[in-house]
């Protein structure tokens, strides 16, 4: 098994992958954007912001040596605020949604898209039920190999919207950390996978995150959109969604229907993720 030449296959297939060139993406690093619009974006895509050390925490705990724990602890370093003076992620983003004209609590207040529920979901499924192949797999290519592709026209429309740099630390300083992390994780992949088996654990995880990706900025996309065109009195699937999220107060009850399309808050995703609210 060369593990060289997977790897090298794998991360062209993520780099061409829909998820990392969606539309959405294609459009913010081609077409004025307002702040009021990246407002709308970063209220949905708050809730991912910590989840992913999270999913590295159960990772850790299911790594099956101490190599393995080594890689991801290494990773988690980094994710905890290395480089970024004392900041986690959290607080760098906090200041980019301040920008945006986010007031304080905003953030907690907004329904979020139900695509970004399922994502968070999904990749706590992957890192506590797949095989550790298959949940470093996605954290891995499908993350830290994407993120930094997916940013960079996130951050060329953010510099035209007028933030300046400080404001959008949180996506520059992640293009920089994730490119590391994406070569350690790599270099870790290269001793652990040794078999065809191995491949196709690594290369399923990075795939299904990648699907939930795709479904993820398809939900980013349609909340700017209505945002843009705002909801009509005879909207009733979205009136009905609202109603039933002030019924259904937590996420445990909110999950098992997502078919429902209920709204959820990110108190209630952090709750899920077993993060503080």
């Amino acid at each position: 098994m060369q593990a060289s030449e997977f790897l090298k296959d794998l991360r062209r297939e993520i780099e061409h992958h829909p998820a990392v060139n969606h539309v959405f993406l294609m459009r913010v690093g081609t077409t004025p954007f307002t702040r009021e619009d990246y407002r709308v974006f970063g209220l949905n895509h708050y809730p991912l912001v910590g989840t992913f050390c999270r999913y590295m925490e159960h990772l850790l705990l299911n790594a099956p040596d101490s190599d393995s724990k080594s890689w991801i602890a290494k990773v988690l370093v980094d994710e905890y605020g290395e480089g970024s003076d004392g900041e986690d992620h959290a607080q760098l983003y906090r200041k980019f949604l301040t920008a945006c004209g986010v007031g304080p609590g905003e953030e907690d207040k907004e329904p979020l898209d139900p695509r970004v529920v399922e994502f968070i979901r999904e990749h706590l499924r992957l890192v506590t039920e797949e095989p550790f192949l298959v949940g470093l797999g996605a954290l891995g290519p499908g993350h830290e190999w994407a993120i930094p592709r997916m940013f960079v026209p996130i951050i060329d429309g953010l510099r035209r919207a007028g933030f300046d740099e400080r404001e959008i630390m949180y996506f520059t300083l992640h293009t920089l950390q994730d490119q590391d992390h994406g070569r350690w994780l790599e270099e870790a992949l290269a001793i652990m996978v040794r078999t065809p088996e191995d491949a196709a654990q690594v290369r399923r995880g990075a795939l299904l995150s990648m699907q939930a990706r795709m479904r993820f900025w398809d939900g980013v996309q349609a909340r700017v959109v209505r945002w843009r065109q705002p909801v009509h009195m005879w909207d009733i699937p979205e009136r009905a969604r609202l109603w039933a999220a002030r019924h259904q107060p937590t996420l445990a009850q909110v999950a098992p229907s997502l078919g429902v399309k209920l709204a959820a808050y990110r108190p209630q995703v952090r709750k899920y993720a077993g993060l503080e609210a």
